[in-house]
């Protein structure tokens, strides 16, 4: 009964008492792990232990969707640093965020469930042939319970994880911006996560909200309290506890992951290291940048990295840590009346007080909206130099096409969306287009700053390394000062606050220059292809790392190209399958 609970987990030092190894050793108990872990554990023959760095933190404020979504909040779930300054955003740094608890990024994120569908048959064309999207849906549906799209066959009614759409716009200026769509001529789609939904559209979102307007993280939808008790007999979990390294043997020949070292995440004088050793396999769930972090600290990445720190080389393998892909954002930024965004809610405290009573008394009210609501998604082939479509023939639109994926994406966000929790704009109505570039061509790099591994990996985001990049971003922020256009026709009044001084190409890169930043989708960096593709890969097609028995990863990280859409529900899906692979590697 929340608020409260009594959540069942171990910690570090009772776990090193115990003497006792697991079939399954899940390193991260974030989105994916959750998901993993509880597929694992269905089995009661076998024994799964998940070691989380950060805690349950599973207090009523994380599952208030609004309110969770504030990553900055006090008792957040989530860790924050700097990333390397930017060589083509004026050396700016920006912060680098990730969910740090169970449920990881799911605890904190917009919510947002989508899918994608041409992002995986362009996996399967790079020579993934199980990865296509016929080969995945399947585990999308296992997973899902949708309440709003009950009647189409490509959506899950019966999985454990619930989601919702929220059609009626909470907001005025959302209302504006979904005619203002249909003006110009971007249609709007009732499921965004149908394969037959265009690449050119405007969509009401599917979110991981249940019928109780509580936030569906991958904690409450697949590991639960109840779920974790019953299974306590062969599932163990240890939160605020730190992996500090694989352990490694060697098996006939062959290096082999048989355990990890582990130590609780607060250090104190008393603060002991562990081992603890896997009968089966060790998976790393603990994302795109703590995962090769983690890698790497054990010996196994660019062997000139690792000698640079003095780590003894288990194994060379360049692609670790070294493709890192993430969907760059740009606000553009407008106020609005205070009333119409959800800066009303810090501005007038009665506001506040009442919306949050509607929210506990009926579950109804700003608290049980989605921070997101609603999105646009394009293609920048389909748009000219001023982002009006010129091209709208089935075939361009076709999603199943790989060739067809968006590349632009522009959410409407009744608040505004610079980086960091304080800003001069706090004390009035503002609303944001962020657009971003949801297929880049850039990428930047996961490495080691120290061989502690308390201490952040130091990550450069690569944003705009690759020219066309800028291209296609051009495009994108002219698409949303085309969509202001379109709503101030309507009469609906928006004055200029953080735009691009005018609409020239150097005015345009100079405002997304300023003012890019991430969106917190970090993937690819344990890719899924080859070692000697000429992007070197980690993992192969069954997630296993290659030249190392018994090691896996299982997170957005093994994704050979990012999706273009938002990362939570395929991080999902790659945990459904890869349960699948690893139960399918120890039938008998």
């Amino acid at each position: 009964m929340w608020p409260f609970n009594s959540y069942p987990t171990v910690s570090a030092e009772d776990l090193g008492k115990a003497n006792q190894s697991f079939d399954y050793i899940i390193v991260g108990g974030g989105t994916a792990g959750c998901c993993l872990a509880a597929r694992l554990s269905e089995d009661p023959s076998v024994s799964v232990l998940v070691i989380e760095r950060g805690a349950v933190a599973n207090d009523w404020k994380s599952k208030v969707p609004l309110i969770s979504a504030n990553f900055y909040r006090p008792g957040a779930p989530a860790a924050e640093w700097p990333t390397q300054p930017m060589r083509h955003g004026k050396g700016r740094v920006v912060q680098a965020v990730v969910g740090e608890g169970l449920g990881g990024g799911s605890r904190i994120n917009s919510c947002v469930y989508t899918r994608g569908t041409g992002d995986y048959n362009l996996w399967r064309d790079m020579g993934h042939p199980s990865w296509g999207y016929e080969d995945v849906e399947p585990y999308f549906v296992k997973s899902e319970k949708t309440l709003s799209q009950s009647g189409s066959k490509f959506r899950g009614k019966l999985g454990p994880w619930v989601n919702q759409a929220f059609p009626k716009p909470a907001f005025k200026c959302l209302a504006h911006v979904i005619q203002a769509s249909k003006d110009i001529g971007i249609p709007v789609v009732p499921d965004l996560n149908s394969p037959t939904s265009p690449v050119v559209c405007c969509s009401n979102l599917d979110v991981a909200i249940d019928a109780s307007m509580q936030r569906m993280s991958t904690l409450q939808a697949f590991l639960p309290e109840k779920v974790a008790t019953a299974r306590n007999s062969n599932l163990t979990i240890c939160s605020k506890a730190i992996v500090t390294q694989i352990q490694f043997s060697i098996e006939a020949g062959s290096i082999r992951a048989s355990g990890v070292y582990y130590e609780a995440s607060k250090l104190t004088r008393n603060t002991r290291n562990f081992v603890v050793n896997a009968n089966r396999e060790v998976i790393l769930c603990a994302g795109a940048i703590a995962s090769p972090q983690l890698l790497m600290l054990s010996g196994i990445g660019p062997r000139s990295h690792l000698q640079e720190h003095g780590i003894t080389v288990v194994k060379n393998m360049p692609g670790v840590g070294s493709m890192l892909k993430d969907h760059a954002s740009v606000p553009v930024m407008y106020r609005i009346p205070l009333d119409d965004s959800l800066h009303v809610l810090k501005n007038k405290p009665t506001r506040a007080i009442s919306e949050l009573l509607q929210y506990f008394i009926a579950g109804k009210g700003l608290f049980a909206v989605p921070f997101m609501q609603w999105s646009i998604f394009v293609r920048s082939s389909l748009l000219n130099a001023d982002s009006e479509i010129v091209a709208n023939t089935p075939s361009a639109l076709d999603p199943t096409q790989p060739g067809n994926t968006p590349d632009i994406e522009v959410m409407p966000v009744p608040h505004r969306c610079t980086e960091g929790e304080k800003n001069d704009w706090d004390d009035i109505g503002v609303f944001s287009f962020l657009t971003c570039l949801v297929k880049p061509k850039s990428y930047g790099t996961v490495r080691l700053a120290y061989t502690d591994p308390r201490e952040r990996a130091s990550i450069d985001l690569g944003f705009l390394d690759n020219s066309d990049d800028l291209i296609v971003f051009r495009k994108a922020v002219r698409l949303a000062l085309r969509l202001v256009k379109q709503m101030r026709s309507q009469g609906y009044p928006l004055e200029d606050l953080g735009v691009p001084a005018s609409e020239s190409d150097a005015d345009v890169d100079d405002y997304i220059r300023s003012n890019i930043r991430t969106s917190y989708h970090y993937s690819c960096t344990c890719r899924m292809a080859p070692e000697d593709d000429e992007r070197p890969g980690v993992v192969d097609d069954q997630l296993r790392v290659h030249g190392i028995k018994g090691l896996r990863v299982c997170d957005t990280s093994i994704f050979p190209e990012i999706v273009s859409t938002h990362t939570m529900a395929p991080a999902v899906m790659v945990a459904e399958k890869c349960a699948d692979f690893i139960r399918m590697t120890w039938e008998d």
